[in-house]
């Protein structure tokens, strides 16, 4: 009994780092088995795509899958050039023939959007390029924007109105 005494306190803490290895050992192979099945897919955008008789809109959702190896330094690059990406793939699928939006792959559509952003980048980034949510929306039902009122400033760039106009208050 006396051996209970003097060493319990030894034994606790001896239970309390071998549970306490046993719980970072098993963090560490989850982030393990995370960082190795991070995405290689790059999301670039939504675009739309004007039918022939303009009364449809074609909607497609654009990713590049680029290398795993390179998925950082893709990502960093396309990230840094996002604009003149959208920019490109938005030219290209406004030069395109709208028939080949009858093809159910995209193949042509994928290889042409490919080349183009390899073209802007000059350089070979993309290992394939991956289209969903490929839907077709009559133009009807796209809501007109109001026009802008350029005297009250736009409620992105502040929480609250600048100034509240009453036109009842101001004398003639």
């Amino acid at each position: 009994m006396s051996f209970i005494r003097h060493y319990w306190i030894a034994g606790l803490v001896l239970t309390l780092v071998v549970i306490h290895s046993i719980i970072i050992g098993f963090v560490r192979s989850e982030a393990t088995r995370i960082k190795v099945a991070a995405s290689n897919e790059i999301p670039i955008g939504v675009y739309y795509v004007q039918s022939e008789d303009r009364h449809w809109l074609t909607q497609l959702r654009v990713h590049l899958q680029v290398e795993p190896e390179r998925r950082l330094s893709a990502k960093a690059t396309i990230e840094h050039h996002r604009w003149l990406i959208h920019e490109v793939v938005e030219e290209k699928l406004r030069q395109l023939d709208p028939q080949l939006l009858t093809d159910a792959v995209l193949l042509k559509i994928k290889e042409e959007i490919q080349l183009a952003i390899e073209g802007a980048l000059q350089e070979k980034l993309i290992d394939r390029v991956l289209v969903n949510d490929r839907v077709d929306l009559p133009v009807h039902s796209f809501p007109l924007p109001k026009s802008p009122d350029l005297v009250e400033p736009e409620p992105i760039y502040t929480s609250a109105p600048a100034a509240r106009r009453n036109i009842e208050e101001v004398a003639p």
